[in-house]
């Protein structure tokens, strides 16, 4: 019996490195002898996320998560900022599920040894080793699974705890909110004055009803002079950016799972206002922000060319409801529109950099505002209003007459630690520690 299972260890041995080489074609591509793309075909297969990049990216946010997971000090803290930001996670789950990981690897990677140890002397050892190693490798494998589902459960935990908060900004809800800047007077007319819904449909400037006929509601048509004025407020935006020494820039319309993931959006879930593409992990992109952070993922900047600065017209899908307030007929919080957007990344070296450009941002916002005639105010947003990403918002609302109401139409995020945690990109000739904290700074101009 010993004479036959070590022929059998050598015949496994000399034909492992054959069947190495089909499971690995078979993973990739369906072909027998592949040498050109043409002549192999994608398998057809559920759609995953686990490509080589999003596995990189879900290593580093456990390893994050697992050191400060075991600081109790460091996740009151966290615990007490998700609480001023008004989020859900359930930190005690967390916890358990960061522990329960932790033990479950542990024992997934004891018994993966002790069977790379055995079977180097596996034709050598006799019926009832051999019967207690296959028991051994049956329970590797159940660990493995409920490692894997644990993983699972701990990311989706980790990946909804919010970012760090700056210490000024106002905590609570949207009424907390301050008001820090206010440009002008609200305007007094001598008319009646009309909504914007109206004055587009009696003019023939705006169909919302057959763009709910074709697409569905929340979209619409634009015609004639709106639709010139549209372009024309689009170049004005990006020339103000150009002159400002922003570099031009038109992004894609589509994202992959990682990159939407790593910009601190969540396309699953019950809130999600995502539109995906059926079986793939790809999404409609819901601002320019995430194709742009993924134009430098996985890249090294130099340092002489930070602070690194473009500018991107991109159409935006988001799903989601009219906002705040009462609900408005009309374009106004509507599921595509089209979108300016300043993008910058910067060093990190004073402190001050992050803050200065998100200012200098700032002052554009406000400059296009001013030569377009606007009264406007700037907020500096609460606590409960910056989402998951965001370290602090400001919000532009211009006065509506037509709706006589205050209305968002810009505004400017810093987005401090999260992205570059999560969309990793570094600057030469930097210290590492500050590497890890590169600064991602947002800004958009919604055109309506």
């Amino acid at each position: 019996l010993k004479f036959a299972m070590r022929l059998v260890s050598i015949v496994r041995v000399l034909c492992w490195p054959k069947r190495c080489g089909v499971y690995r074609v078979e993973l990739n591509w369906h072909c027998s002898e592949a040498t050109t793309e043409s002549q192999c075909s994608a398998p057809e297969t559920k759609p995953k996320s686990n490509s080589a990049r999003t596995a990189r990216l879900h290593k580093q946010v456990l390893s994050a998560g697992l050191r400060w997971l075991s600081d109790a000090e460091a996740v009151e803290a966290v615990k007490q900022n998700a609480k001023e930001r008004g989020n859900d996670t359930d930190f005690d789950k967390l916890l358990r599920d960061g522990s329960d990981f932790a033990r479950l690897r542990t024992e997934m990677l004891t018994l993966k040894y002790r069977r790379q140890v055995n079977s180097k002397s596996f034709h050598l050892q006799g019926k009832g080793e051999i019967i207690a190693l296959k028991e051994e490798r049956a329970n590797l494998k159940q660990k493995t699974t409920e490692m894997l589902e644990k993983e699972e459960e701990l990311l989706d935990g980790l990946l909804s705890v919010p970012n760090n908060t700056h210490p000024d900004v106002p905590i609570g809800g949207v009424e907390e909110s301050k008001v820090v800047y206010t440009h002008g007077a609200k305007p007094e007319f001598n008319f009646s004055i009309r909504k914007h819904s109206e004055i587009g449909i009696q003019l023939d400037l705006i169909d919302c009803n057959s763009a709910s006929s074709a697409c569905s509601p929340g979209f619409y048509y634009l015609k004639g002079a709106l639709a010139v004025l549209e372009v024309a407020l689009i170049q004005y935006a990006m020339q103000k950016a150009m002159s400002k020494g922003f570099y031009p820039i038109i992004t894609p319309d589509i994202v992959k799972h990682d990159v939407m993931e790593g910009c601190g959006f969540s396309p699953r879930g019950d809130k999600t206002h995502t539109y995906s593409l059926e079986n793939r992990l790809q999404y409609l992109s819901g601002t320019a922000e995430m194709p742009l952070a993924g134009l430098f993922m996985d890249s090294c900047l130099p340092k002489k060319d930070l602070p690194l600065k473009v500018v991107a017209f991109g159409r935006c899908y988001r799903n989601e409801t009219r906002g705040r307030g009462q609900p408005i007929k009309g374009i106004y919080r509507v599921n595509q529109f089209s979108k300016v957007e300043l993008f910058a990344v910067t060093a990190n070296e004073t402190g001050r950099e992050s803050s200065d450009m998100l200012e200098e941002i700032l002052a554009i916002q406000k400059e296009i505002n001013e030569e377009l005639g606007f009264h406007y105010r700037v907020l500096d947003m609460a606590s409960e209003e910056l989402g998951l990403p965001a370290y602090r918002k400001y919000d532009i609302e211009v006065w509506m007459p037509g709706e006589n109401m205050y209305g968002e139409v810009r505004a400017s995020s810093l987005v401090y630690s999260l992205v570059p945690a999560l969309i990793p990109f570094r600057s030469q000739a930097l210290p590492t520690a500050l590497i890890s904290r590169a600064i991602v700074c947002g800004y958009r101009i919604i055109v309506i």
